[in-house]
């Protein structure tokens, strides 16, 4: 049998999360709620999903075409890795998300 190989990096990772950063992966975003007169605000992540998030969702409900919804599903993904402790990227939930988003 294959060994998982993120066993230890997951348990371990685990171990050094405080409880609001393990709450915050629980936790849901509508994306609209990042946006700030129009547009993706860093300080509204910071507010709201500053600690990590489980879930964004609603992706396509910023109006963007697809390419600008997957443009900035990545950039706030991109938040997640790089200005949050933990680093977990976010799991986008949308009903079309696997045809849609996936052209």
């Amino acid at each position: 049998m294959k060994e998982n190989l993120y066993e230890g990096k997951i348990e371990e990772l685990l171990s050094e999360m405080p409880i609001d950063e393990k709450i915050a992966q629980l936790g849901s975003v509508w994306v609209y709620e990042l946006f700030e007169n129009g547009r993706l605000s860093v300080d509204k992540m910071k507010e709201l999903i500053g600690n990590g998030i489980g879930e964004i969702t609603r992706l396509s409900a910023s109006g963007l075409p697809p390419k600008d919804n997957a443009h900035l599903a990545n950039e706030i993904q991109k938040f997640l890795k790089e200005n949050t402790r933990p680093g977990i990227p976010a799991i986008f939930h949308e009903e079309c998300l696997n045809g849609y988003m996936a052209k």
